[in-house]
């Protein structure tokens, strides 16, 4: 828990609780956190790794929300336990994780107490909001052929591995609709398509 950048902060008395409280975890990729309308018992504090967060559609299609990086915490996890209200999306490992798990009961008191803490949570809250408004912006105000390309674009390396339904549940759209775009960009000599890989030239 020192890693997290308002640990040295936190009254000694706090980070005692913490101590105390705090489960040291590992967890596989592909393992689901918890679904949507789950209500959310303890709190991930993630040190390793990346977890996928998403919505799902009454007619099984999803749209991501956001990714969840080392040193942060998940905000549906953080409303559902906080609250006590089902969570509005679904957490999925997209690799192995490591981090910490505390009971929601004491993260919310140390929310009460700390105000480093509070700090950190709203900023988080603020980075989301942030990035909530900017999909939404995307999605009407985009059309997809962009939005494909844009995330393309995005990746850190020229030779993607995805399927193209995983990349259909990221953009909110069905993998058939992926299928034809990519083909239409590899017709244009943008992308190279392979099984179970994107080539971006």
């Amino acid at each position: 828990m020192e890693r997290f950048p308002y640990y040295d902060r936190l009254s000694p008395e706090t980070q005692s609780l913490i101590d105390e409280y705090a489960k040291e975890v590992q967890m596989p990729k592909g393992m689901e956190l918890f679904m949507q309308g789950d209500t959310c018992p303890e709190i991930l504090f993630l040190t390793e790794g990346s977890v996928r967060v998403y919505r799902m559609h009454e007619s099984g299609q999803e749209i991501t929300l956001y990714f969840l990086e080392p040193g942060e915490q998940c905000n549906v996890n953080l409303n559902s336990a906080f609250t006590q209200t089902p969570a509005v999306g679904t957490a999925v490992t997209e690799s192995e994780i490591g981090g910490y798990l505390l009971p929601a009961e004491i993260v919310r008191q140390i929310y009460t107490e700390e105000a480093p803490y509070q700090q950190f949570v709203f900023e988080l809250f603020a980075r989301r909001l942030e990035s909530m408004a900017g999909l939404i912006e995307d999605v009407r105000f985009k059309k997809l052929d962009h939005r494909l390309l844009d995330w393309l674009h995005e990746q850190p390396a020229r030779e993607i591995v995805i399927t193209h339904e995983k990349l259909a549940s990221h953009l909110g759209t069905s993998r058939e609709v992926i299928s034809r775009l990519l083909k239409e960009f590899e017709h244009n000599g943008i992308v190279v398509l392979h099984r179970g890989r994107i080539e971006l030239l």
